[in-house]
C-alpha cells in the first residue's frame, strides 16, 4: 500500500508538469560556475543543470559561466558540453567573470543577459558567485526592475557554521558568498528581489550510494552524472566521515520550479566582518583573521534591506530530483 500511495503521489505530482504550456513556463536566466568532473570539485552545478533542462515548468532563456567551482576557461566547456547533449536545442552558453576583479567589467555573459531582460522579464538563479549579475545591475540599473527575482545559493544566520556529518570539526566556506562579496553588496542595493537557497537548506538534502546507483539505471544524463557524483561521494566519505553529500545549487532550481513547497521567510540582511570560522585548507579554508559574513536573521532589526531565505525544502525534494534527473 504505500508503494502504491508513493507513485499515485508521484503521478499527481509530477504528471501535470510534463504537459505544462509553454505560456505558462517561468521564463529564466541560468548562471553557473560548472565543475562536473574536475578533480575533487563539486558535482552539484552539473545536477542543477540537468535538473533544470528536465524541468518544463522553465524556460531557459539563456546560460552564462562565471568563476568559481572551477576558473572560468574550465567550466565554459563544462556548460557548453551538458548543454550539448542534454539541453534545450539552440540555448546558447555565455562566458562571464573569471574573478572578482572583473565586477563590473563587460562581458559577453552581460551582453546577453541585456539583450534577454529587453525581450522579456526573467528570474535570474545564480549558482556561482554573482559577479555577472552584479555586473549587469552596475552597467546598466535601468533593467533592474526587469528582474523578477535572484535566486542565490549564499547566506546563512548569524552564529551558524557550516558543518557535515556529527564528527567533523571542519566547517564549509559560503563559497559563492565569499568569492565576490562585493558583488552581493551591489544586488542588495539594487532592491531587486533577492532569494537565498544556503547552506542550511541544501544540508537537509543528502545523495547517496543508492541514489547513484538509481541514476546509472536511468537515462542518458543521469549516467553520465553518475561517475563523476560517485568520486565526489567517495571524497565526502574520506573528508567528513559521510555517507552522502549535498546537492547544494540544485534546491535553487527547485524554488522556482516549485516555491510554495519551501518553508521561506522574509527577514533582514546584512553584511558583516567576523572572524573567519573555516582554516582548513582542505575545504578551501582562507587562513585569515576575519572575512565578511552574508547573514539573514530577525536580530538584524536595524539591516536595511531583506531577503525571501529558505530554510526547508518540501520532503519529496529528494524523489523529484532524482525523477527529473532520470528522464
Amino acid at each position: 500500500m504505500r508503494s502504491l500511495t508513493a507513485i499515485l503521489f508521484m503521478v499527481v505530482a509530477l504528471g501535470p508538469a510534463r504537459n505544462t504550456p509553454p505560456q505558462a513556463r517561468i521564463p529564466v536566466w541560468i548562471d553557473t560556475d560548472p565543475a562536473l568532473g574536475e578533480p575533487d570539485r563539486d558535482v552539484d552545478d552539473g545536477f542543477a543543470l540537468v535538473q533544470a533542462f528536465h524541468s518544463p515548468e522553465l524556460a531557459i532563456r539563456g546560460l552564462s559561466v562565471v568563476f568559481g567551482n572551477a576558473p572560468l576557461d574550465r567550466g565554459l566547456p563544462i556548460a557548453r558540453t551538458l548543454v550539448r547533449d542534454f539541453g534545450p536545442h539552440g540555448l546558447a552558453v555565455s562566458a562571464g567573470a573569471a574573478g572578482a576583479g572583473d565586477l563590473g567589467r563587460d562581458t559577453e555573459a552581460v551582453r546577453a543577459m541585456v539583450a534577454a531582460l529587453r525581450a522579456e522579464p526573467l528570474t535570474i538563479v545564480a549558482l556561482g558567485p554573482v559577479t555577472n549579475v552584479a555586473t549587469l545591475l552596475q552597467r546598466h540599473p535601468e533593467l533592474a526592475g526587469r528582474i523578477v527575482r535572484i535566486v542565490a545559493v549564499a547566506g546563512r544566520r548569524p552564529g551558524q557554521r557550516f558543518t557535515t556529518g556529527t564528527t567533523n570539526a571542519k566547517g564549509h566556506r559560503d563559497f559563492n558568498f565569499e568569492l565576490d562579496p562585493a558583488a552581493f553588496r551591489v544586488i542588495l542595493e539594487s532592491e531587486v528581489p533577492l532569494v537565498l537557497t544556503p547552506f542550511e537548506i541544501s544540508s537537509r538534502v543528502w545523495i547517496d550510494e543508492a541514489d547513484l546507483t538509481q541514476l546509472a539505471r536511468s537515462g542518458a544524463a543521469a549516467r553520465a552524472l553518475e561517475p563523476p557524483a560517485r568520486r565526489w561521494l567517495d571524497l565526502w566519505r574520506r573528508l567528513f566521515s559521510v555517507e552522502g553529500f549535498n546537492p547544494f545549487d540544485t534546491l535553487a532550481i527547485g524554488y522556482i520550479v516549485s516555491s510554495d513547497a519551501y518553508q521561506c521567510e522574509r527577514l533582514p540582511v546584512s553584511i558583516a566582518t567576523l572572524p573567519d570560522d573555516v582554516t582548513e585548507p582542505g575545504v578551501q579554508g582562507t587562513r585569515v583573521d576575519s572575512k565578511p559574513y552574508l547573514l539573514a536573521s530577525h536580530a538584524l532589526a536595524d539591516a536595511r534591506h531583506k531577503v525571501t531565505y529558505c530554510g526547508t525544502a518540501p520532503p519529496s525534494f529528494k524523489a523529484d530530483l532524482l525523477e527529473r534527473l532520470g528522464r
